[in-house]
């Protein structure tokens, strides 16, 4: 799907409803969202063509996608790439979006891992994030803004994918097996919840 440049670069508030997550409720193979093809043809324009997105685009279609994340149980493969553009484009001025979002999921926390900052702007970012975090009431934020934070602290020193693996779509697995909690596992928690109930 190819995206007009005037819809990026003419994008307003009223626009939302047309790149914004719209699940259907379902997962799995009945998982939809029928703004997801426009909205991914979007971020591939505005990852390949920054200048022309606004930050509050940028910051829409981030959060969007980080809704995505936590329904679909994955990541867009460009969503550190769209991390990065909207923390260039919007500074400090998108970081609490970006906080929310990062944090969202397992996946998209992983998946901002690989996002390519420079070590200037985000040693920046780590100082205005903690900065943040130690003057915010809100505790939801607060820990959004610390782990931001932490994961700027990682990517200054350029070592953000440490111990992160990337999976790709369709990648062939074998020998994989369940594993379950011991039966003695299931057992005290058993008790446990009995106990509380009791009390």
């Amino acid at each position: 799907m190819s995206v007009d440049a005037n819809f990026i670069a003419g994008y307003t508030e009223q626009d939302r409803s047309r790149i914004d997550f719209a699940w259907n409720g379902k997962h799995a193979a009945e998982f939809v969202d029928t703004n997801q093809e426009k909205r991914w043809a979007v971020i591939s324009r505005c990852i390949n063509e920054p200048e022309l997105a606004s930050p509050v685009l940028l910051e829409h279609l981030f959060l969007a996608d980080a809704a995505w994340a936590r329904e679909a149980w994955g990541s867009n493969p460009s969503f550190a790439a769209l991390a990065s553009v909207l923390l260039q484009r919007g500074g400090e001025a998108a970081l609490d979006t970006f906080a929310r979002g990062f944090t969202t999921s397992f996946d998209t926390f992983g998946a901002c891992h690989e996002m390519k900052l420079g070590p200037e702007l985000s040693a920046r970012l780590a100082v205005v994030a903690r900065d943040r975090a130690a003057e915010t009431t809100d505790d939801d934020l607060r820990k959004c803004l610390e782990s931001s934070a932490e994961l700027f602290s990682k990517l200054q020193r350029g070592i953000a994918q440490e111990g992160w693996a990337t999976v790709p779509p369709g990648t062939p697995v074998h020998s994989v097996r369940v594993v379950s909690p011991r039966w003695y596992h299931y057992i005290g928690r058993k008790i446990s919840a009995w106990i509380r109930r009791a009390t």
